[in-house]
């Protein structure tokens, strides 16, 4: 099996697995245990966040572990709602939101759940070339909003959307930016989380994107922006995520963080040379097939495709059975039927009659892995069109059909 669907997950670096396991014998107590085992696991645990902001340059209280980046992107925006709605017994509203049309669902769900609840949403439409208007930007930006959330990296297409300028506008008002960099982390640099106290950026970042465990993620929260939990039931992290720390899983997260940061730039350039490659093999030898987001610039690691005349689950099955893990998109859109609001806000009608493919690279994708991939897929790809053809001319020469 062809492996190429890191966007979905990594498998655990041999590095992130050998540090959990030395953690194991030691960080197996509660680490708010008062005891000598729990001051052990507390001591570990905190070497890690410590590890975590200095890579990120922040302070270690601005660095708070949870469950997934599912779960940040939530307690960011729900998080900081429920504190901007407080004064609303004292006369304010349910307040404003503003985020881009191309967000991932752990973003743009809770948008509409918020939506419902009254607060206003703004969603800023992206152009394929990873540009966006600067005019709308200011428009959605006054009246103030509690909070702007824009992905780095799109999810499904490897689109880069444009930070500087919301940088730029966000501190130029003082409106809180939070940055979902789940596919970004360890690929493209990344603005510094150096304290902006009128207009402070927080950052969600999720382990198992990048070699390290499940279920282990980074929400930053910095110390001059009020935000409340989700979740009730105890003191951990600061009262703002309750519950009983993973000390294993926030090592692991340290450990392969620190990897891809470090190797970021060669690592790169690497899978630029890899997906570029991909790319020209699939498209050399079926011209008809459209690359999603090839005006703009991109992650080095997502290649999306649009193969027209075909479906997305019969495509990404016939893959599977060649040895070929891909998927369509976004995991968490897995079986949803039709092109998804991605490509609808980038495409619009012409996202329609297309299959999707993503094809995306990681930490242990090989050139012979890629060149092997594009030989498969071209084949696959081939067969079926030939089919839906020869499907075609049977319909239309036999009516009874």
């Amino acid at each position: 099996m062809l492996y190429l669907d890191h966007a979905a997950t990594s498998p655990l670096r041999p590095e992130v697995l050998d540090a959990m396991d030395r953690a194991r014998s030691v960080a197996w107590a509660n680490p708010s245990a008062r005891h000598e085992p729990g001051r052990r696991a507390r001591g570990m645990l905190e070497d890690a966040r410590e590890r975590v902001a200095s890579i990120l340059g922040c302070s270690p209280r601005e660095v708070y572990f949870v469950r997934g980046g599912t779960e940040a992107n939530n307690l960011a925006i729900q998080g900081l709602w429920r504190h901007a709605s407080q004064p609303a017994a004292a006369g304010g509203g349910p307040g404003r939101l503003v985020i881009s049309a191309l967000e991932h669902s752990s973003v743009s769900e809770p948008a509409d759940a918020l939506e419902a609840l009254g607060v206003e949403v703004t969603r800023l439409g992206i152009h394929r070339d990873g540009s966006l208007s600067e005019e709308a930007l200011g428009e959605a930006l006054s009246p103030h909003p509690f909070l702007v959330s824009i992905q780095a990296v799109n999810s499904v297409t490897g689109l880069r959307l444009p930070l500087d300028p919301v940088l730029s506008a966000t501190g130029a008002r003082g409106v809180p930016l939070h940055i979902d960099a789940v596919q970004a982390i360890g690929r493209i640099p990344l603005p510094s989380l150096e304290d902006r106290p009128d207009s402070p950026v927080l950052m969600t970042i999720s382990g198992h994107k990048l070699g390290g465990p499940r279920g282990s993620a980074v929400l930053t929260v910095p110390r001059s922006l009020p935000c409340r939990p989700l979740l009730f039931g105890g003191g951990q992290e600061r009262g703002l995520r309750p519950g009983t720390e993973d000390v294993e899983a926030a090592l692991g997260f340290a450990t392969a963080l620190s990897i891809a940061t470090d190797a970021r730039t060669s690592e790169a350039e690497r899978l630029t040379v890899l997906r570029s490659g991909l790319e020209t093999r699939i498209l050399e030898a079926i011209p008809t097939i459209r690359v999603h987001t090839s005006e703009g610039p991109r992650a080095p690691h997502i290649l999306h495709l649009g193969v027209p005349g075909l479906d997305s689950e019969l495509l990404l099955a016939a893959l599977d059975m060649e040895g070929v893990a891909g998927s369509a998109g976004s995991a968490c859109r897995s079986g949803v039927p039709g092109p998804g609001p991605t490509l609808e806000a980038l495409y619009g009608n012409e996202a329609g009659g297309h299959a999707s493919l993503r094809l995306s690279l990681g930490w242990n994708t090989t050139a012979a892995e890629v060149e092997e991939a594009g030989e498969r897929v071209v084949s696959v790809i081939r067969r079926m069109l030939e089919f839906e053809g020869n499907e075609r001319e049977t319909s239309v020469g036999n009516p009874a059909r």
